[in-house]
């Protein structure tokens, strides 16, 4: 394997996986100005990790079964505008972080905002519609000490 052939694999790595290689980046920039030692370790919070683990794969376990599938379908059933749609795609993640946080809002309903929109052929409208939710689901979030525990401080 030739050393072109490496660059252009890494080149198409870091298009396919853009975030993870800024994250990274900004890791090792930030061990720069605060150099490693066995601190660390403490840094992490094992506990919040394996939970956001647990529900991630639990999300990603209803897609594989097609669970999200049946419920856009049973949304999409009719013919509704793409603004009804968006409406209630940005609802959900406001009304159900008043009960859970807003990050376990948007791990569930992001997945299922994407796969809404492959089936109707809006892909260009994800980010608009993901930014849309994040704001919905920190607004939502602040209404019940539920939703957002620091709102029980204050």
């Amino acid at each position: 394997m030739g050393k072109s052939r490496v660059c252009s694999e890494l080149g198409r790595f870091a298009k396919r996986e853009a975030v993870l290689c800024i994250a990274f980046f900004c890791a090792v920039v930030s061990m720069l100005f605060v150099p490693p030692d066995r601190t660390y370790l403490g840094y992490l919070d094992i506990r919040v990790l394996a939970l956001l683990f647990c529900l991630m794969l639990v999300v990603a376990g209803l897609e594989e079964t097609g669970l999200f599938q049946v419920l856009a379908q049973r949304l999409l059933v009719g013919r509704k505008r793409f603004r009804i749609l968006s409406l209630a795609l940005v609802l959900l993640p406001f009304f159900s972080s008043m009960l859970i946080t807003n990050d376990v809002a948007l791990l569930t309903f992001v997945p299922f905002a994407i796969l809404m929109l492959e089936l109707i052929g809006r892909q260009e409208r994800l980010a608009y519609l993901v930014v849309l939710q994040t704001v919905a689901a920190n607004l939502g979030s602040m209404a019940t000490p539920v939703g957002n525990p620091q709102n029980l401080f204050l």
